[in-house]
């Protein structure tokens, strides 16, 4: 392998004076200058292989994550195998890239752009790049299809979504501190962290760039999108697949922040048949693009890949959200039952203290390092959640889909919130998880409000001798950000209700 000095950066034409298919010789060049449309040079780490044509394709990595730099070429053995150049490349201000890191910003599409842009130009390029990584760099793929640049003819972003601003506030504007400030902080500043946080509501023109669109309408590589029912930034998934270029696959299994991840909680995954995936899907779905072919996801019975949870079954579906779907309502009622599909639960007021000092605590959830299902009998027990629960379920009742909430309540304070909890109750009656949220709303004295906000998403099953409870709180901390007030909420038991989008018929 040769490797070429940063003297000789300015001139990759070198590259193709070297030999060519079957030579015996690579190249990698290590800390090559990339320029972006500002001035600024993006630092990258390329390699090209022995086994290639005259002119090949790339596959690109774009992350904050220290891309460069390393004595051994990104991903060679990929190169070597389908005869194309590998990209390391990292994000402004972050490992050897000029510039300042603003994570978020919008300027990373023009960032997106240049750079591929750069790759099409090169003397080696077939103008063909796909794109691979999870987090903050799918972010960048995403950034790459908001670009519309033709190049990119494939990507495999994984546990992130299009909205940024749905990553890092809940309903009304409270702030999902944990990871976040810290992973913020530590990659750009305190100082940017904390203009941040002073910016709740999605329709501040600080977001208008970070969240904007840009060109992805006009994006024509498709995308192979993965995420997990329990990955923190996974919230708005479905929502980010709808805005995909045709020929794009969706993948959500019962993972954490990471394709086979899982947390290790007391319902564990990991320990289920077939919960975790090969890479084959990917290699396949960003090769056969690269190559210029269909890929072999066209095939497949949907163009969607769920695992259903409770039946621990992987099922395909071609739309979003299900048109089987029956949306059924669970009132509350002063019985602590959940009613399905009455128009109303019982009358009455159930209240509920909030204490900044002693919040409710986060057990499990969309929870970095801590996440998915873990028995809620220790928050049960405390007196400042309600909880309301179902009969004794007769037959298997699976949830497919987003659950929302219409909350109607009183409080003290001017500024409450009102944290929700979807939970499955065991025979032996312990009670796990399923999904949860917070939404925060303005209170007038005495003056009933009504919340409705989306909880979350999912696909479970609640089993045949289960039953199904909401739990009702001012707090979930430290996942969701405290509320500054004191407070007592009076719940407005006859108003309030879940939105449950069941899938009837037995799970395939």
């Amino acid at each position: 392998m040769t490797t070429i000095p940063n003297k000789l950066h300015a001139t990759l034409a070198l590259a193709l004076a070297l030999p060519l298919a079957g030579a015996a010789s690579a190249v990698f060049f290590n800390d090559v200058k990339i320029p972006m449309r500002d001035g600024v040079n993006l630092a990258g780490d390329l390699y090209l292989p022995t086994n290639r044509a005259e002119k090949i394709g790339c596959f690109m990595s774009f992350s904050p994550y220290k891309a460069t730099g390393g004595e051994k070429p990104y991903c060679p053995e990929r190169a070597e195998e389908w005869g194309v150049a590998t990209l390391a490349v990292d994000c402004r201000g972050c490992c050897h890239s000029e510039g300042v890191f603003e994570p978020w910003e919008g300027r990373l599409v023009d960032d997106a752009d240049d750079l591929l842009k750069w790759i099409a130009a090169q003397p080696w390029s077939n103008g063909r790049v796909v794109t691979v990584g999870g987090s903050y760099p799918g972010n960048t793929q995403l950034a790459c299809l908001k670009s519309g640049n033709p190049a990119l003819v494939a990507c495999a972003p994984s546990v992130i979504t299009v909205n940024p601003h749905s990553i890092l506030y809940a309903p009304g504007g409270v702030l999902i501190p944990e990871f976040f400030q810290k992973w913020h902080s530590g990659l750009s500043s305190s100082e940017s962290w904390e203009e941040l946080t002073r910016h709740p509501d999605r329709n501040d023109p600080y977001w208008a760039s970070r969240c904007g669109l840009r060109n992805l309408s006009s994006a024509k590589g498709r995308a192979l999108y993965q995420a997990g029912w329990f990955d923190m930034l996974g919230v708005e998934t479905f929502e980010s697949f709808a805005l995909m270029p045709e020929g794009s696959f969706l993948r959500v299994g019962p993972w954490s922040h990471g394709v086979n991840t899982f947390d290790r909680p007391e319902i564990d995954y990991s320990k289920v048949e077939g919960t975790s995936v090969t890479e084959d899907m990917e290699i396949e779905f960003l090769r056969s693009a690269l190559e210029g072919r269909a890929s072999e996801t066209a095939k497949l019975p949907g163009r969607i890949q769920i695992f259903v949870m409770g039946a621990n079954v992987w099922r395909y579906e071609n739309e979003w959200p299900l048109k089987r779907t029956v949306y059924r309502k669970l009132c509350f009622d002063e019985g602590l039952s959940l009613a399905f599909d009455a128009p109303r639960g019982a009358a009455g007021e159930d209240s509920f203290a909030y204490d900044p000092e002693n919040p409710v605590p986060t057990k499990g959830g969309r929870v970095i390092h801590a996440g998915g299902q873990y028995s809620q009998a220790e928050i049960e027990a405390r007196k400042d959640v309600l909880s309301y629960t179902t009969k004794t379920l007769d037959g298997d009742l699976e949830v497919t889909g987003v659950v929302r909430a219409s909350i109607v309540a009183k409080s003290s304070a001017r500024v409450a919130d009102v944290a929700v909890k979807l939970v499955d109750v065991y025979p032996d009656g312990t009670p796990y998880n399923v999904l949860d949220s917070i939404c925060r709303g303005e209170f007038a004295a005495e003056t009933a409000t009504k919340l409705d906000f989306r909880v979350d998403i999912t696909s479970y099953v609640f089993k045949k001798g289960h039953k199904v409870r909401v739990e009702i709180a001012g707090s979930n901390f430290p996942h969701y950000d405290k509320a500054k007030e004191a407070a007592t909420t009076r719940l407005v038991r006859g108003e309030s209700h879940l939105v449950l989008p069941t899938i009837p018929g037995a799970v395939e």
